[in-house]
């Protein structure tokens, strides 16, 4: 690969140096290396004319991960190649997005001067380090989700742990007590960069399994004299009185988070200046589990659409988008908050054409939040202003559209947006000085408007009469020579030149000097060509570099005002959130739910938003539920498998989430008592990865559920104790029924093919059964999606089969199989089923009185029997259970197919 070829001039820098190992290497080289030592963890793109360059290990590394071509180039004197491979940097940006992606650092080593203006080795800096939790730039990051970095610290008292927003400015810190509540918060905020302390191997690999395009980095601590010198160099003074009460461990991965963002943006002022508590008291609290289950923010599959974010998110605004999201995934708890909330949807759902208004209004905004962050870094280019001052004028027009709505009755619950700062000077002086569309980077001139600078001014006339003299030069030239097809040209390397046709040679003047040979023509130049391209040249380098400096001004004087814009930002956000909410309820017909502090739980014709989305019009069937930890407060649901249990159990808990986040619930009408926490216990899956069974991996998240569940919690259980034998798996359900019906006493809804739980609402006011509806039509099932008061009659587990597609002979062994066993299951009980409540003292009772074989095993001692006396007492113990072989043979059987209340049920199916 030739350097010089395609690099332009840059690319001829030339010397020696040595390498850590004591090989020479060009100064250049040197330069490089000295480069990677500072950040051996990054790939170093090395800006070498119009290419950004790797050598050694990155290049093999970068040419695999971006396809580019790996080639090699000489190192030294001595003549040895290493590895290069480069990216062009008007392409930069889409190899920086892939490299981030795949959740490496870039370490950006700048040209700090003008090549063609340094003699020997060009200086060279790293001026920033790109990382996929800490960019900024449009193509590498999604405007719709936040950019979190997280660091973590661990002490005697738990988890510290920070999470830095450089886009909105925003550090918080706290304290969280173990594993299990660091898992949650993490999949809340859901980093793309985690730095953490060693950690133990099961908590590090559901953190990879929960957050799988998270980079984890490991990161050192920071002693306490450092945490705080780091903090008061990059905060500023003054900053504890501005933050929040905080630990000395949050303090510290604060500070492991500032670290890294200051290597990050070298030189570059952060825009931060106090740190906000991460603990919200007054937010409903979702685990890992919870947000997985009920596929909040996206499908068990991984996708966004099908999940309930994608149903509700009508934002106009990237801003709003992310806020809606967070509002999901940490819903308030706090009934006068989420009544203003609902004050405000309920206002903008009555007034269609205003909320047209402001849509159309928001929908010009754009994402004023990282402008901001991009402009106070210095990252910004002009068209990047151009685009903030369009937002800001779309504010206006935001405002104007609500001072509209004061004659409808909207002044008081719309106040506090039309009394929002709108940056006016800021709008006007962008708008006084920006051409209308500004050019992507600073260096190609033509950002400000005419009559801004009057030397601006006259510099762009004198180019533009020079341009106007070439063209006037170029037609002299060509009726004094008679070349017809005579042209003015230029290039970066020659300048402007006189290009001929071969064919023409004979008619070139002997006073031009040939400066060029190419394929099919030659270029000349004259002395009069050369003054005149002087002239022009002088006016535009000292244009551009004068915009350039006018353009640098500009930018920190709009940079001086980031907080007011990141304050109007959010204030804009949050109206897009409610509108967005609103224009939902008014499509779908939601209503707005009565919130309280009481412990009630009720919907009336309650729908599932994202079923009934998918489902063709009118064909979902709404549900109702009543639940109050007062009374009625646990529902055991039972029915066949497709009957819909798990949809109506996760609907009532959708609808807690939406009410509290602000939002209108699907359902006639709503009744919701704040809610502390939510959990559910939903599917089958192991974890390999750690050894976990899937009887282990529900186990876990029932412990966790008992453990943390309060009065004030609503859980949600589908199918406890599968994955063993049906006795244990039995005793288990009815234990976790009975401690969160009678310990916990909270609203809860748990899902079982276990009929014999149904017996756990006898003598129990506070549990109820209920049942998802079927009809049976001959050998088919007809599923009514209606939950229905009582326990279900039967599971109907064959006819689901047959739904599935099981071949008829396989039904027809099952059906004669299962009539065997109910057979036999009737003759060992005298021929008629048994009570369920005579069902459940059997199994959880005392036991009964041994019977004659088992007085005979009793007797024995296996621990002083030769083997010889074995076989005889066991020849004996043949005969004598002879007789009951038939008695013995129904117990077994009994034992693995159910019970005397409902043999036919299958145990391990689910919905």
């Amino acid at each position: 690969m030739a350097l010089s070829g395609r690099r332009g001039r840059g690319s001829r820098e030339t010397g020696s140096g040595t390498t850590a190992a004591g090989a020479r290497v060009t100064p250049l080289l040197a330069q490089y290396l000295r480069a990677k030592e500072r950040y051996p963890d990054a790939i170093v793109f090395f800006r070498l004319g119009d290419f950004y360059e790797m050598f050694f290990e990155d290049a093999v590394l970068g040419a695999r991960l971006l396809d580019v071509t790996l080639t090699s180039r000489p190192a030294g004197p001595d003549g040895e190649r290493i590895p290069m491979a480069g990216v062009p940097v008007h392409a930069a940006h889409a190899h920086l997005a892939r490299l981030l992606e795949q959740g490496h650092r870039v370490a950006i080593c700048e040209q700090m001067a003008d090549p063609s203006r340094v003699k020997g080795l060009v200086p060279r800096e790293v001026v920033r380090v790109v990382t996929p939790a800490l960019s900024l730039d449009e193509g590498s990051i999604e405007p719709r989700v936040s950019q979190y970095l997280v660091a973590l610290s661990h002490g005697p008292g738990g988890f510290g742990l920070a999470s830095l927003e450089l886009g909105a400015a925003e550090l918080r810190a706290g304290l969280v007590a173990d594993g299990a509540a660091l898992l949650a918060e993490l999949v809340r905020l859901e980093p793309r960069e985690l730095l953490h302390p060693p950690l133990e191997a099961t908590l590090l690999a559901s953190i990879r399994r929960a957050l799988p395009r998270c980079a984890l980095r490991e990161s050192t601590s920071l002693a306490d004299t450092d945490v705080r010198s780091l903090l008061d160099e990059a905060l500023g003074a003054g900053w504890r009185d501005r933050s929040d009460p905080l630990g000395d461990e949050a303090l510290r991965a604060a500070a492991a988070a500032v670290r890294y963002a200051r290597e990050a943006h070298v030189g570059a002022a952060l825009g931060i200046d106090r740190i906000g508590a991460a603990a919200q008291p007054d937010r409903l609290m979702l685990d890992e589990a919870a947000v997985r289950n009920l596929e909040i923010v996206r499908t068990l599959s991984g996708e966004r659409r099908g999940s309930l974010l994608d149903v509700v998110d009508e934002t106009c605004t990237p801003p709003g988008a992310r806020l809606l999201r967070r509002r999901l995934l940490a819903p308030a708890a706090d009934v006068a908050t989420i009544r203003r909330r609902h004050d405000v949807v309920e206002a903008l759902c009555a007034d269609g054409p205003l909320r047209d208004a402001l849509r159309e209004a928001l929908a010009g905004v754009g994402d004023l939040e990282r402008l901001a962050a991009r402009v106070a870094l210095g990252q910004a280019g002009p068209r990047e202003l151009g685009a903030m001052r369009d937002g800001l004028r779309a504010a206006a027009r935001v405002r104007a559209a609500l001072e509209t709505a004061a004659s409808r009755a909207l002044d008081e619950t719309l106040a506090r947006w039309r009394s929002v700062d709108l940056c006016d000077e800021v709008r006007a002086r962008l708008e006084g000085e920006l051409v209308d569309e500004p050019p992507v980077a600073a260096g190609a001139g033509g950002i400000f408007r005419a009559g801004v600078c009057a030397e601006l001014d006259e510099l762009r006339q004198i180019a533009a009469s020079g341009r106007q003299m070439l063209l006037e030069y170029e037609r002299r030239e060509r009726e004094a020579t008679g070349i017809a097809s005579l042209r003015v040209r230029y290039n970066e390397v020659f300048g402007h030149y006189l290009e001929v046709t071969r064919a023409n040679l004979g008619r070139v003047p002997p006073h031009w000097r040939r400066r060029q040979t190419v394929a099919g023509a030659e270029r000349f130049v004259t002395d009069e060509l050369e003054a005149l391209a002087g002239r022009i040249a002088g006016a535009e380098e000292r244009s551009v570099a004068l915009e350039q400096a006018r353009f640098l001004a500009l930018r920190a004087e709009v940079a001086g005002h980031a907080s007011r814009l990141r304050t109007l930002s959010s204030a804009l956000a949050d109206l897009d959130v409610h509108l967005s909410f609103a224009r939902v309820a008014a499509r779908d017909n939601w209503c707005r739910p009565t919130i309280d502090d009481s412990v009630r739980l009720e919907l009336e014709d309650g729908r599932h938003p994202v079923v009934e989305r998918l489902a063709p019009a009118g064909t979902f069937v709404p549900n109702d539920v009543r639940l109050d930890a007062d009374g009625e407060r646990l529902w055991i649901v039972t029915g066949p498998n497709m009957a819909g249990k798990s949809t109506v159990m996760r609907q009532a808990a959708v609808a807690v989430v939406l009410a509290q986040a602000g939002a209108f619930v699907p359902a006639r009408r709503a009744h919701v008592g704040i809610v502390d926490r939510l959990f559910t216990r939903i599917g089958a899956s192991d974890d390999i990865g750690r050894g976990a069974s899937t009887f282990m991996v529900e186990m876990r998240e029932t412990a966790s559920i008992l453990r943390g569940a309060t009065r004030r919690s609503f859980v949600v259980l589908d199918e406890i104790g599968r994955g063993t034998s049906t006795w244990d798996g039995l005793a288990i359900a009815w234990a976790v029924g009975e401690h969160l019906a009678d310990v916990v006493r909270c609203r809860a809804m748990f899902a079982t093919h276990y009929h014999e739980l149904c017996a756990l609402a006898d003598g129990r006011p506070h549990v109820a059964n209920v049942n998802a509806s079927v009809r049976a039509v001959g050998d088919a099932v007809v599923f009514l999606h209606r939950l229905a008061r009582g326990a279900a009659s039967r599971s109907y587990g064959i006819e689901v089969a047959r739904l599935a597609g099981l071949p008829e002979s396989v039904l027809a062994r099952a059906r004669l199989r299962l009539a065997e066993l109910e057979g036999a299951a009737r003759s060992a009980r005298g021929g008629a089923r048994a009570a369920p409540d005579r069902a459940q003292l059997e199994l959880f009772g005392p036991p009964a009185r041994p019977g004659r074989i088992e007085q005979l095993l009793l007797a024995l001692d296996p621990e002083r029997m030769t083997p010889l006396e074995a076989l005889v007492e066991l020849s004996r113990l043949r005969a004598a259970v002879r007789g009951e072989a038939d008695a013995v043979a129904a117990d077994a059987t009994m034992d693995i197919h159910g019970s005397n209340a409902c043999p036919e049920t299958s145990r391990a199916s689910h919905d």
